[in-house]
């Protein structure tokens, strides 16, 4: 069963060039040097507002137990480098999730994408059982015939704070809100999924594709908070 690293950052206005900087030139490459990582990419949402994490970073992992690994394991915590420590200690906002590709087990991300759907929540552990049912029958299968979804995959962090996770590659970020797209949203069961998850956190986001050349707008203002990746 595939692995999923998800970090969800924000750097400081102010350290914004430097941040992209070092996770352009030094984070990526370094993690794509450990074994069991077989790919890596960055997302971005240009509008989000101040703390609700700007950045998106997806590792594909041979298998969540890559986190494990010695070869990962020197490169965190008291192993990162001066400048991680300098940036990750600096993030107003830092969140992770090591997860397992639950459905479908195997699949990779669509390299075509240029945007990308986050769906990342929780269930009433009294609900788990329907909403599993719901999601893998009605819900993923739903969306993926919606046109120009190009990849729909489930993860599960069963530490993560939510443990659910919902990726969606798409060609663009209108996909997410078009026509096609509520009308899979609109069944009775959703609706009833709907009800059941009100009181539990849910991160819905579209994030495009993170472009070096090209560094986003910024706007907001900073909190504190830090991090591993």
């Amino acid at each position: 069963m595939k692995g999923l690293l998800l970090t969800m950052t924000e750097p400081p206005l102010p350290m914004e060039e430097e941040f992209n900087a070092w996770y352009d030139s030094e984070h990526l490459p370094e993690r794509l040097s450990i074994p069991g990582f077989r790919s890596a990419r960055r997302w971005v949402d240009p509008t989000a507002a101040a703390g609700t994490g700007k950045y998106l970073a997806t590792y594909e992992l041979d298998s969540p137990q890559v986190l494990e690994t010695p070869e990962y394991l020197a490169h965190v915590g008291e192993h990162f480098t001066p400048w991680s420590k300098r940036c990750l200690s600096r993030c107003v906002l830092f969140r992770r999730w090591a997860s397992a590709q639950i459905l479908p087990g195997d699949a990779s991300p669509d390299a075509a994408a240029r945007a990308l759907f986050l769906a990342c929540g929780d269930i009433p552990a009294e609900h788990d059982a329907e909403f599993n049912k719901w999601y893998d029958t009605e819900h993923i299968p739903l969306l993926a015939a919606v046109p120009d979804v190009l990849r729909a995959r489930r993860f599960l962090d069963p530490d993560g704070k939510p443990r659910y996770i919902g990726l969606y590659d798409l060609t663009d970020a209108g996909v997410a809100g078009s026509p096609p797209w509520n009308a899979a949203l609109a069944t009775p069961w959703a609706r009833r999924i709907d009800t059941l998850t009100r009181d539990c956190e849910w991160i819905l986001k579209t994030y495009v594709a993170y472009d070096p050349l090209c560094p986003p707008a910024t706007e907001g203002s900073p909190r504190t908070g830090r991090g591993l990746a």
